[in-house]
C-alpha cells in the first residue's frame, strides 16, 4: 500500500512538472509564405530545436505552434532556404518568408538527385518520430516491473504523447508530399507542357499524381502520365471556349 501510494505520489509529481513547464510557452501563429510572390506555403516543416516537435502550415500556408521564448524555431521545405526563428517573448503573429533556391535544369530530371539524402537526413534527424508507435497494453506490461511510473503515464492522456503521435503522422505525410514534388516537380511538367505559371500552377495542381502511383511508376509512366493530363487538360480548355 505505501509503494502504491510513493508512485501515485511520482505520478502526480511528475504531472506536477510537465504542467508547470507549459505554463510560460507563448502562441505563435502566421502563414510561411513564398519571399517573392508572397503566396503561402503549404506543407512547411515547423520545428522546436529545443523539445524536437513541429507542426505542418496547412494547405494555405498557416500555421500554429506553441514555444518558450528564446526557442529556435526551424522552418524548412524541399527547394526553399531553411529559416530559423526566435520565440519573442510573447505571443503573437507573424508571417514568415521563405527564399527560394534555384537549381539548375539539365534536360529533363524527372527524379530529384537530393531526394534520397534528404531523406535520409530527416529520418535521422527525426528518427525517434518516425519510429515511434502509441505505448498499448503490452508497453505497459513491459515496463511495469523496471519503470512503474514510467507504465503508469502509458495509461494517462498526455499532451506530449499526443504531440508525438501527430508529428509523427505528419512527418509520414510529410515525406510523401515531398517525394510527389520531387518527382512531379514544375521544371518537369513545365519542360513538357511549355506552360508557365500561373497556369502551370494550376494545371499542376489539377493533375497532381498520388503517392502510390509515384511510388511504382517508371520515368517513362510519369513522362506519359504528363502528357496524357495535358492533353485532356488542353480538351477542356477548348470545350470551355466553344459555346
Amino acid at each position: 500500500m505505501i509503494r502504491i501510494t510513493a508512485y501515485i505520489g511520482a505520478l502526480f509529481f511528475f504531472f506536477f512538472i510537465s504542467i508547470e513547464g507549459t505554463v510560460a510557452q507563448v502562441r505563435l501563429s502566421g502563414m510561411v509564405a513564398d519571399q517573392e510572390t508572397k503566396t503561402g506555403l503549404p506543407f512547411v516543416t515547423i520545428v522546436n530545436k529545443r523539445t524536437m516537435t513541429g507542426v505542418l502550415s496547412n494547405e494555405n500556408g498557416r500555421f500554429y505552434i506553441e514555444s518558450l521564448p528564446g526557442d529556435t524555431l526551424e522552418f524548412s521545405m524541399l527547394s526553399y532556404t531553411t529559416k530559423l526563428l526566435i520565440t519573442p517573448g510573447m505571443s503573437s503573429t507573424m508571417d514568415v518568408y521563405m527564399q527560394k533556391r534555384m537549381f539548375e535544369l539539365q534536360g529533363v530530371n524527372v527524379t530529384g538527385k537530393g531526394y534520397k539524402k534528404d531523406s535520409l537526413a530527416m529520418r535521422d534527424e527525426y528518427g525517434r518520430y518516425f519510429n515511434y508507435h502509441k505505448p498499448g497494453a503490452v508497453d505497459v506490461l513491459k515496463t511495469l516491473p523496471a519503470n512503474p511510473i514510467t507504465a503508469l503515464t502509458y495509461l494517462v492522456p498526455s499532451k506530449a504523447r499526443k504531440r508525438k503521435e501527430q508529428f509523427h503522422e505528419q512527418l509520414l505525410y510529410w515525406e510523401k508530399e515531398k517525394f510527389i514534388d520531387y518527382r512531379y516537380s514544375p521544371e518537369l511538367v513545365g519542360k513538357m507542357t511549355k506552360l508557365q505559371s500561373p497556369e502551370l500552377d494550376s494545371f499542376m495542381h489539377e493533375f497532381r499524381p498520388g503517392y502510390q502511383f509515384l511510388n511504382t511508376a517508371s520515368d517513362y509512366d510519369l513522362l506519359l502520365y504528363i502528357k496524357q493530363s495535358f492533353e485532356e487538360y488542353q480538351r477542356k480548355k477548348q470545350d470551355k471556349k466553344e459555346p
